[in-house]
């Protein structure tokens, strides 16, 4: 029963094991608040330990019941691809990155009204995943343990250098966060350096919550592919970074739309440590399903905040990804902080200063391939390479349609608050000076943004930016093939997007 008090309780039993982690007990009123904010966080000891053992699986290493679904999981740990879709996203409650999982499970935990031999019967199923770590290595910032002496033998590693290898690359991601963002990641409460553990993970790679635990690598991968190990190491020291700036030490996120920021952004630390990417859907996915809702995209939001990154940099001291930080420390809003960081940085009624607009010259540039290209023409980030060591260059999904003299086309579809659909409109060669009819009607409520690009054999000619139209839209204009023969129709979703439907003729 709750004493009606908050306190912090340490985990000796996981403690002895050097998995070091402080659970943060809420008084009752701050346990109703926490809830309300955050409906991923389980409310009963019964839905806290099944949570549990979903994650951490104790020693057996089997989920509790065995289904179809956690056979396929399994298929996908040796690399087969198991779900495919033509299009659109598919999400799966264990991420590559246990962040959110993690968060909700020790947030758990500090549910006032969890008796000691509850929290004791939890910590007992935890100790039971965790194996017994007899190696060690310390660095400026770091103590990393390991072992090759377990009975599961995905928790084991036996070449120490892969140990070495990780240490060095968190402590390169180390000195370039605190170089660049005028402070250290998060360092758990009580503590002199992070600690960090290797172990089976079972299907997530890795995970640096909660705030006040360590950061853990699944051992296997580790082990596998070496081409994880920098771009994974800046991933989760960035999330300790984030904390480090108030996220979840200071501001719960709310509902459930939030990674958009948490793993975006950790995510563009990968390409900013290391110009490469741990897996190579954060940077393809965002091309391949354009009209994916921004803030439902997480990990995958990673090309947005490369653009946000490079278009926003005015000068080679600019940071404005420290400029988002801090106004997120300041508001506890991820949309909030955006907003502001755009609004601030444009010139007084730019057209691009605010959230919907700038996310519409996003889609121009996926279209032109400026996405990742300061103002003054550098491309910082190209090449981008995958866990392979090759260049991944991301395609945009176009739906393509040939219009000769005299053609019509007409389709209706739906765009996401924040996501792009395009058409491109080729011109066959009997339709010189011929005059091209576009419209786009939304419906009643709906909210967009247009973007139209001329482009001559796919090298980018011009665009106009009808900025105040909101609602419908319509021109006309005659075909100049010595100038473009094709236009690029980029309808985007603002605060809400909606249906739509498209109309395009050119005369006979």
């Amino acid at each position: 029963m709750s004493d009606g008090r908050e306190r912090t309780v340490r985990l000796e039993r996981l403690a002895r094991k050097g998995f070091n982690v402080s659970i943060r007990v809420v008084d009752e009123e701050g346990w109703k608040k926490l809830t309300a904010v955050d409906s991923t966080i389980p409310r009963s000891f019964s839905q806290l330990r099944h949570l549990c053992q979903s994650i951490f699986g104790v020693r057996r290493r089997r989920p509790l019941v065995e289904t179809p679904f956690h056979r396929l999981l399994r298929r996908r740990r040796r690399g087969l691809t198991v779900f495919s879709t033509l299009r659109g996203i598919i999400s799966r409650r264990f991420e590559e990155c246990g962040e959110s999982l993690y968060s909700s499970f020790f947030a758990g935990l500090g549910n006032p009204w969890l008796t000691d031999t509850q929290r004791a019967m939890i910590e007992a199923d935890i100790d039971d995943a965790i194996p017994e770590f007899e190696n060690t290595l310390e660095t400026d910032h770091f103590i990393l343990r390991w072992t090759n002496s377990s009975s599961n033998p995905n928790d084991n590693i036996a070449d120490s250098s892969i140990v070495e290898e990780t240490a060095g690359h968190l402590e390169t991601a180390w000195e370039k966060y605190e170089t660049t963002f005028g402070r250290t990641p998060y360092v758990p409460s009580g503590a002199t350096k992070i600690e960090v553990l290797f172990r089976d993970l079972m299907d997530i790679l890795a995970v640096a919550s909660p705030p006040d635990g360590p950061i853990q690598f699944d051992a296997r991968q580790w082990v596998d592919e070496p081409g994880i190990r920098q771009p994974t190491s800046a991933h989760e020291l960035f999330h300790k970074l984030q904390y480090a700036f108030g996220y979840r030490t200071v501001h719960t996120p709310s509902g459930t739309h939030y990674k958009w920021f948490s793993e975006g952004t950790a995510s563009w630390a990968e390409v900013f440590v290391w110009r490469r990417v741990s897996r190579e859907y954060k940077l393809r996915d965002l091309f391949n399903s354009p009209d994916l809702n921004l803030y439902s995209a997480s990990y995958r939001a990673l090309p947005f905040w490369i653009f946000f990154y490079t278009r926003q940099k005015d000068t080679a001291s600019d940071n404005p990804m420290h400029a988002f930080l801090k106004k997120y420390e300041l508001l506890g809003d991820e949309k909030g902080a955006m907003a502001k960081t755009i609004d601030e940085d444009w010139p007084p009624n730019s057209v691009y200063g605010e959230l919907d607009t700038f996310f519409a010259l996003f889609a121009r540039d996926r279209v032109i391939g400026a996405w990742r290209t300061t103002p003054p023409g550098e491309p910082p980030y190209e090449p981008i390479l995958g866990p392979d060591g090759n260049n991944i260059v991301p395609e945009l999904m176009i739906t393509e349609v040939p219009l000769g003299a005299g053609d019509g086309y007409t389709h209706s579809a739906y765009v996401s608050q924040l996501g792009t659909d395009y058409y491109r409109f080729n011109f066959e060669g009997d339709t010189d000076g011929k005059l091209l009819t576009v419209s786009i009607a939304g419906i009643p409520g709906g909210d967009y943004s247009y973007y139209f690009v001329w482009e001559k054999n796919g090298v980018f000619k011009q665009a106009f930016f009808p900025f105040m139209a909101t609602k419908d839209y319509g021109f006309s204009e005659t075909i100049n093939l010595g100038m473009a023969n094709s236009l690029t129709v980029c309808i985007s979703g603002r605060g809400t997007g909606g249906p739509y439907t498209i109309n395009a003729g050119v005369e006979g």
